[in-house]
C-alpha cells in the first residue's frame, strides 16, 4: 500500500522536521515507521467506516421506528442504504474491522463524525438515484455508491477532516493519497467475495528499502546539499527560499544521485509536483531550474551516469 509516492512525501516531512530539531537518525528512523504504520491504520479506518456509518444509520432507523407514536415513514423505512452488500462483506468477510478494534481506531465520540458523513452523503445526486430508483440496488449500484462516497464526501467533509487532526497528527496530511488505496480495495470487491484483498503496508521489501535507504541518503547528505543549492541559488533567492522548498530539493538530490535505476525526469517530475502541494505557487518553477542546473553540474562532473 505504501507506494513510491506516499515514501517521497513522507520523506519530505521528516527530513523537515529533523533538519528544524537535530534529532538523532535513530529517533527519526522510528517516526519514519510510524508514519507509515499510521498510513496503514488510516487505510483500514476509512474501510471500517462503511461498516459504522452504515450501522449508525441503522441505529436511527431503528430508534425512530421504535418511538412511541412513529410516522408511517418511521415505521416503514427506506433500508437500501443500511442493507448495502459492501458494508456486509467488509464486515463478515475482511480482517478489517478486528485491526480497527485492536488499534482503538473507532470511539464513542465518532458518533458526531457519522452523522457528518450521513448528512453529506444525503445530499449527493448518486444516494438520492439510489435511494428512489423503481427496482432494488444491484451490486455494482452498491459498490459505486461508496465508491462515489469515498471520491467526493470523505476527502471533503470538515468534521472528519476535524476528527482524522485528533485522531493522528499524519492523517489529514494523507488522506488524499489513502483514499485511493481505500478506493482501489473497494474496487476488487465482489459479489461472491470470500474474504476482501486489503493491501499490505508495503507491497514488498523493495518498497521498504527504498523507505529507508531514501531517508538515510536526505538526512546523511543534506548538509552537502544545501550548500550545494545555496551556491547554485542567486544570493537574493537563496536568502529567500523557504525551509520546506530546499528540503524538497535535499530529498529530490538524494534519489538522483544515489538510486541508478530511477530516471533523473521521474524523479525531477515527483519532486516538483510536492513542490506545488507544500510550497507557493511559483516555488515548482524555481525548484525545476535549480534542481536542473545541479543535474547537468553533476553529469558534466561525472557524479551521475542516467541520461534522462
Amino acid at each position: 500500500m505504501i507506494n513510491r509516492l506516499l515514501i517521497r512525501i513522507k520523506t519530505v516531512q521528516l527530513v523537515y522536521a529533523n533538519i528544524q530539531s537535530d534529532q538523532p537518525r535513530f529517533t527519526c528512523d522510528e517516526e519514519l515507521m510510524a508514519s507509515f504504520e499510521s498510513s496503514y491504520q488510516l487505510y483500514n479506518y476509512l474501510l471500517g467506516l462503511i461498516v459504522k456509518v452504515t450501522d449508525y444509520r441503522n441505529d436511527q432507523i431503528e430508534a425512530a421506528r421504535n418511538k412511541y407514536l412513529p410516522s408511517r415513514e418511521e415505521r416503514f423505512p427506506n433500508t437500501r442504504f443500511v442493507n448495502n452488500q459492501i458494508a456486509k462483506i467488509i464486515r463478515d468477510n475482511s480482517s478489517i474491522m478486528n485491526y480497527c478494534e485492536e488499534h482503538g481506531l473507532f470511539n464513542d465520540f465518532d458518533t458526531e463524525t457519522y452523522r457528518a458523513i450521513l448528512d453529506q452523503i444525503e445530499k449527493n445526486p448518486l444516494y438520492m438515484a439510489y435511494m428512489s430508483q423503481p427496482q432494488a440496488p444491484t451490486f455494482e449500484q452498491d459498490l459505486e455508491l461508496w465508491k462515489e462516497i469515498f471520491n467526493t464526501i470523505i476527502p471533503s467533509c470538515e468534521v472528519l477532516d476535524a476528527t482524522l487532526e485528533d485522531k493522528n497528527i499524519y492523517w489529514n496530511d494523507d488522506l488524499t493519497t489513502i483514499v485511493q488505496f481505500a478506493v482501489k480495495t473497494l474496487s476488487h470487491i465482489k459479489a461472491n467475495t470470500e474474504m476482501v484483498e486489503t493491501l499490505g503496508m508495503f507491497r514488498n521489501d523493495d518498497d521498504r528499502n527504498f523507505a529507508l535507504s531514501l531517508f538515510h541518503h536526505a538526512i546523511d547528505e543534506s548538509h552537502e546539499y544545501l550548500q550545494l543549492i545555496d551556491k547554485t541559488a542567486e544570493n537574493w533567492e537563496a536568502n529567500r527560499m523557504a525551509m520546506m522548498e530546499k528540503v524538497i530539493m535535499i530529498c529530490a538530490l538524494a534519489e538522483i544521485k544515489n538510486f541508478p535505476d530511477i530516471a533523473i525526469r521521474v524523479s525531477l517530475n515527483e519532486y516538483i509536483e510536492l513542490a506545488k502541494h507544500y510550497c507557493k505557487a511559483d516555488s515548482a518553477r524555481f525548484i525545476n531550474g535549480i534542481l536542473d542546473r545541479i543535474v547537468s553540474q553533476w553529469k558534466t562532473e561525472g557524479l551521475i551516469f542516467k541520461a534522462k
